[in-house]
């Protein structure tokens, strides 16, 4: 049976950080950990690595023990033990997957507000299907469309704690020109209305006259984690999307100030493509 080299999976990592910057703030070493929390240094080591997986009711016993159980972060860190593989629907992909998509696909599925940037094509959280299965093979001649699409269904759908997550959404105006059939693109212009009235989606145009920068160049996803202040950049190339090493807010926010239409004038402009299309 092969041997999995691939390192602890992202929430792991995760907990393990939150865990290493508590005991680090109460400025304790490993032992001295370990002495407080009456466990094995050697485990608090590889919980904090992400190579031993501590269940909630440890992650609680731990935090207890340093002191820190009332902190806002403790009831963040106790949840995030609960989901050490990322949600359940993702097991059945997680085996075709390279490590660093999992990663990514945790990561998103973690966070509660999603800030998408597309250029040539809709950004995947909301894809229309038909849209989808139109462009999947040529973007992946290699992929099982009806696999992608169970896959990408379940990211569009996914809540944790059933609480609501906020999408934003910019998409060039040149997405919504492609040369595909016109049925599918309406249907795909239709599923963009409907994301707009909801009240968590936000969804913006960049107009075809918008004097094109390099920063538009490139789509991109920005990932954030109220609670703990982290942020997570992620980029799209034709190899597939992986952790961006810079942090993207002010990109996103140079494109969204300077380029993107306001909800209000983007729907209109929704409209009236459909409307051409019609």
């Amino acid at each position: 049976m092969p041997v999995d080299y691939r390192a602890p999976n992202i929430n792991a990592r995760r907990l393990g950080l939150y865990l290493q910057r508590a005991r680090e703030f109460l400025e304790l070493t490993y032992d001295e950990a370990a002495f407080v929390a009456r466990c094995d240094a050697d485990w608090l080591i590889r919980v904090e690595t992400g190579f031993a997986r501590p269940t909630p009711d440890e992650v609680e016993h731990l935090l207890d023990r340093y002191g820190v159980r009332e902190a806002k972060v403790a009831d963040i860190m106790i949840d995030l033990a609960s989901r050490p593989d990322g949600p359940p629907w993702l097991a059945r992909h997680a085996a075709r997957m390279k490590a660093s998509t999992r990663d990514v696909l945790i990561s998103e599925s973690e966070a509660r507000s999603v800030r998408s940037y597309g250029v040539r094509t809709v950004p995947a959280l909301a894809r229309s299907e038909a849209y989808f299965r139109l462009l999947e093979p040529g973007l992946h001649p290699d992929h099982d469309v009806d696999e992608e699409w169970d896959l990408l269904r379940h990211r569009q759908t996914h809540r944790l704690a059933a609480r609501p997550r906020v999408l934003d959404v910019i998409v060039d105006e040149r997405a919504l020109t492609l040369h595909i059939d016109p049925a599918v693109m309406a249907g795909q212009l239709r599923h963009l209305l409907d994301l707009a009235e909801d009240p968590h989606t936000t969804i913006r145009v960049i107009p075809e006259a918008a004097a094109f920068t390099e920063l538009r160049a490139h789509p991109f996803d920005i990932l954030d984690f109220p609670g703990v202040g982290d942020r997570i950049s992620l980029a799209h190339t034709i190899l597939g999307t992986d952790f961006c090493p810079t942090d993207l807010h002010e990109t996103w926010r140079t494109i969204e100030g300077e380029s993107a239409l306001p909800p209000s004038a983007t729907r209109t402009l929704l409209r009236s493509r459909l409307s051409a299309l019609s």
